[in-house]
């Protein structure tokens, strides 16, 4: 069959150079003719995204050899396997990959040559003989493409040519693609779907295809504007940033908003189109498909963009399919399925519900593993994809993938990227997730955007994650399928090149992160600047003296070190002290490490003065400040609330008797949003007067909650903001006398445990002399267990505890002393009293 031919028209557009089929034939046949390899020989494809991909490929092809596309950024070892495994005679490789070409040919046992696309040229009186260029056996293996299986080694897929065409001539046969369309190539050629969708299909169909040459939204933007691209194939995870970008938009504006939701339940796609045509337009004009594949797209994103105008269609298949198993027709898009079968591919799904594949798509088998192949391929012809679905008038929608099902003690099935995609679409800070099962539980493993985290100067950025976000997808989530635990991580989360979390890998990346935190790394001083080693060497000996760490340049105060809100108080405090430079909390959010503050100190300040400052010199500073009062209003809502409570909850206060001082900082567990009114009721009423409770400001976010706020002697906090300030109003409240209310463990809790008590509390106690009042709460959160907005008539216990009185320099002591009677409590209420 005739493959390629001068069709008189661009074929390729790579950094604003134009190559016409014409071009592309004479690069093909001239690069066939200048290396010497027998039909049947493989040759390695080593290179970046570039037009020379394709002109090897199709060289390749035009010898009747084998390509072995590899990813370019193997390392030595893995380009090794790929030759050695693959019997290679040739690496085709370009000068950013030659010093790793070179390694992997010295290693292996064979003759293999290599051929560096930078120093040829193609002649510029070279004309072939034949300017077209044939596939005469479509059953002859033309790739083969190495996947990274979660066990064993890694197995080169061998797809004939019939396998790859059989994939255009589907696409064709439904009319979705058609010659005037106009592609654009963004995705790393060793996969098998930029490889087929965006290199074979565009050629075969006569079409031109944009080759990205960087990925980023300016690139994009302008590559699209300026060839009014018709065709976008891309992975979930640009889409999910492309909706993230548009709806915040769309949400900073109440018309826009409201227009959004109007279209979104009308549900016309040509009225999208018109009300939303400037998002069109932002995206070059001439979008006719945005194609997603290689992972699941979450439904609602893909219905969300439908509603801006955007027709997204989802493509299904693996790299033993072609890859296509199915997509969405444009004229049927279901949100959430992956669509119909492509013609002349057949589907079923098995008892187990795996579904099964059979068709002129599915490859030739595995090179040189044939038993590997017979696990796939049974005797029938069908390959198990490894993936369950549903399949519902000749629909396809995918459950998750098999292996990476979490099946919970219960019995429960739960797909992980389902719980991943509802998190990070309700947050901007959230670059990477993933969620697995540790321990019996669910954890949510977080790579933060750090960029964003430093444009919204976000101080804490565990807590923030934990309940700004973790906490509200937890609210609706059923308990099965809650997040008990968050890992905030620094580095990327493993990841095949196309974005596909690596899950097989998650236990190990894991184990490697909590192994790491607070270890000492090799030459760990050699990397500090000879001029900042001695501030650095003076704030590594803070930082570590009477705190459990080993401070390196690299390591970041919170996610490494496990620096709380008030050692960054104290830390900072030093630092201002002894080398007078003030550094702004807003400011330590944009610095990345510990190396970025020193480097900040050296470029500030002046000498090093020894100049001592401990936490009771902050809390000796005096803040302008007027404490709320309680309003009248606020008493006689607590004595109603006293008596409805006693009916309603069966509410008992037991140990009154024990609050016999003038003073206390009253501590104890969390364990319901009800919690912030039982106390005050339980409380003596000569104390009620004299008596503010910190509060998280998030929780107050209205005006009206605001003045609530204040008429209840509630002063408010902010985890991200000033939090020395926060730790100055509470101690401005102890030393007028009055008493402070705290629950150390700083959210309510999850599950009905104690969760880890923070040390402000207790600090603040030895610090100022005043003494703790523990209480224990049992039953709230039975009462009012997370997640749920109606409490049940549960029988509730309040208990205050003796009053504790510790030395300074006794925090620890307290904090163990106060967390283990409420402990003893909570595990066995009715001992007590």
């Amino acid at each position: 069959m005739r493959f390629i031919y001068d069709r008189n028209k661009t074929a390729v557009i790579y950094k604003d150079r134009h190559y016409s089929y014409r071009d592309l034939l004479i690069y093909l046949k001239y690069y066939a003719s200048i290396f010497d390899a027998k039909p049947g020989e493989k040759v390695v494809i080593f290179m970046e995204n570039r037009p020379e991909v394709m002109f090897c490929l199709f060289a390749v092809w035009e010898r009747k050899c084998v390509a072995v596309v590899a990813d370019a950024e193997s390392s030595i070892e893995q380009l090794a396997y790929m030759l050695r495994d693959s019997e290679a005679s040739y690496i085709f490789t370009t000068d950013a990959h030659l010093k790793v070409a070179r390694r992997a040919m010295e290693s292996v046992e064979q003759d293999v040559r290599i051929l560096n696309f930078d120093e040829i040229s193609l002649p510029a009186d070279f004309l072939p003989d034949e300017m077209e260029m044939h596939i005469e056996d479509r059953a002859q293996v033309a790739v083969i493409l190495y996947t990274s299986g979660t066990t064993g080694e890694p197995k080169g897929v061998m797809l004939t040519y019939d396998n790859l065409l059989s994939q255009s001539d589907s696409v064709k046969e439904t009319g979705v693609i058609v010659e005037s369309d106009r592609f654009l190539a963004m995705l790393p050629f060793h996969h098998v779907l930029p490889l087929n969708t965006t290199i074979i299909l565009p050629i075969y169909f006569g079409t031109f295809v944009v080759i990205l040459d960087e990925l980023n939204s300016e690139a994009l933007k302008k590559a699209m504007k300026e060839n009014q691209l018709t065709v976008i194939i891309g992975v979930p995870r640009i889409y999910e940033l492309l909706h993230k970008g548009i709806m915040a938009q769309i949400n900073r504006r109440f018309l826009t908003r409201t227009l959004f939701n109007w279209c979104k339940k009308i549900n016309s796609f040509t009225l999208n189109k018109i009300i939303f045509g400037k998002v069109g337009r932002e995206l070059g004009g001439a979008i006719k498909l945005l194609v997603s594949g290689g992972a699941k797209l979450d439904a609602g994103i893909g219905q969300n963009l439908y509603t801006l105008g955007l027709p997204v269609i989802e493509g299904y298949g693996l790299t033993e399919t072609s890859p296509l198993i199915s997509f969405t027709r444009p004229w049927n898009i279901k949100i959430g399925s992956v669509g119909e079968p492509i013609p002349h591919v057949e589907v079923k799904v098995a008892e187990d519900e795996e579904l099964l594949v059979r068709g002129p798509n599915v490859m030739k088998g595995y090179y040189n593993k044939p038993e590997a192949t017979w696990e796939v391929i049974d005797a029938d012809g069908w390959l198990h994809t490894g993936d369950l679905a549903t399949v519902t008038d000749n629909v396809i929608t995918i459950i998750g993938r098999k292996k990476e099902m979490i099946v919970l003690s219960n019995g429960k099935n739960i797909n992980p990227a389902d719980i991943e995609n509802e998190i990070i679409r309700g947050s901007n800070l959230i670059r990477e997730i993933a969620v697995t099962e540790h321990e019996n539980h669910l954890i949510a493993i977080v790579y933060p955007d750090f960029d964003l985290v430093r444009k919204n100067k976000v101080t804490n950025i565990a807590e923030t994650l934990k309940w700004e976000i973790i906490d509200k997808y937890n609210l609706t989530a059923p308990a099965y399928r809650k997040i008990l635990e968050i890992k905030t991580v620094k580095d990327e989360l493993p990841k095949t090149r196309i974005g596909k979390i690596r899950r097989f890998m998650l236990a190990e990346f894991l184990k490697a992160h909590e192994n790491d935190e607070g270890q000492e790394t090799p030459a760990t001083e050699t990397a500090v600047p000879e001029e900042l080693k001695d501030i650095y060497g003076i704030l590594k000996e803070n930082i570590e003296t009477g705190r459990s760490v080993k401070v390196t340049p690299e390591a970041h105060m919170e996610l490494d070190l496990g620096l709380d809100s008030l050692d960054m108080v104290e830390i900072l405090s030093f630092i201002e002290n002894s080398f007078s430079v003030k550094i702004s909390e807003d400011k330590l959010s944009e610095m990345k490490n510990i190396l970025e503050i020193v480097r900040y100190i050296h470029e500030n300040g002046g000498a090093f003065e020894d100049r001592t400052s401990d936490l009771k010199d902050i809390l000796a500073e005096e803040i302008p400040m007027e404490l709320p009062k309680l309003s009248p209003l606020s008493i006689f809502a607590f004595f109603l609330i006293r008596i409805c409570f006693k009916l309603y909850f069966r509410m008992r206060v037991i140990g009154r008797e024990k609050i016999v001082g003038n003073q206390y900082i009253i501590a104890g567990n969390h364990q319901s949003y009800l919690d912030a009114l039982y106390v005050p009721i339980a409380l003596p009423r000569r104390f009620l007067r004299d008596t503010y409770f910190l509060a998280v400001a998030i929780h107050f976010d209205s005006p009206f909650r605001r003045w609530i706020a204040r008429q209840c002697n509630v002063i408010l906090i902010d985890i991200n903001k000033n939090l020395k300030l926060s730790l100055q109003m509470a101690a401005k409240v102890l030393k007028e006398g009055k008493n402070l209310v705290i629950f150390p463990e700083g959210a309510r809790t999850r599950d009905g445990n104690l969760q880890p008590f923070k040390k402000t509390f207790a600090l603040l106690s030895t610090e100022l002399g005043i003494p703790v009042l523990p209480f224990g709460i049992d039953g709230s959160f039975a009462a009012l267990p997370f997640g749920t907005t109606i409490p049940k008539p549960a029988k509730v216990t309040l208990r205050f505890f003796d009053p504790v009185v510790a030395e300074s320099g006794k925090a620890d002591e307290l904090i163990s002393t106060v967390t283990t009677e409420i402990r003893e409590f909570i595990l066995s209420p009715r001992t007590f009293g």
